[in-house]
């Protein structure tokens, strides 16, 4: 059984409560083959293991599949068939100047690779939100993309 788990705040995150749901999870399915990925948006420190030990041996040793997406640089997904990747792009690393093309792509790989009008709604909303552009990148995605600017609003 594989997992993810999308933490925003690192600060936020509490390796106790997944290894908990581990478990649960683990025990309501009846396997051991649980395989957690918690893939993380913005910088911070986040634990790794959880590691606890008696005096004799160490009873409790969990780890999980650690994914810093804003580590990962942008330019790498550029032509991804993966629409994941593709729309993830906003949440991952690349140079403040590169913020407004960094969302034309990824609306650019929503309309590549979403067939579907109402997906294509749904992951446009989730692209504005990790974009998360200003009134003045707004206007300068407009004065770029002048053509994928004006299906977007007659779209949306």
């Amino acid at each position: 059984m594989f997992v993810f788990e999308q933490e925003t705040e690192p600060r936020r995150f509490s390796i106790h409560r997944l290894a908990q749901h581990c478990l649960d999870l683990a025990e309501l399915f009846a396997t051991e083959r649980v395989v957690l990925v918690v893939i993380v948006l913005h910088p911070g420190r986040f634990p790794e293991r959880l590691t606890r030990r008696g005096d004799i041996h160490r009873y409790l040793d969990f780890r999980y599949l650690a994914c810093a997406l804003f580590r990962t640089e942008a330019s790498q997904y550029l032509e991804s068939r993966n629409i994941v990747a593709r729309l993830s792009r906003p949440n991952m690393a690349y140079a403040p100047s590169q913020r407004v093309d960094v969302y034309a792509q990824a609306v650019r790989g929503r309309l590549k690779l979403e067939p579907s009008p109402e997906r294509r709604i749904e992951y446009l909303d989730f692209i504005d939100i990790y974009a998360d552009l200003d009134d003045n990148d707004r206007v300068i995605y407009q004065q770029r993309y002048p053509a994928e600017a004006a299906i977007i609003s007659l779209r949306k």
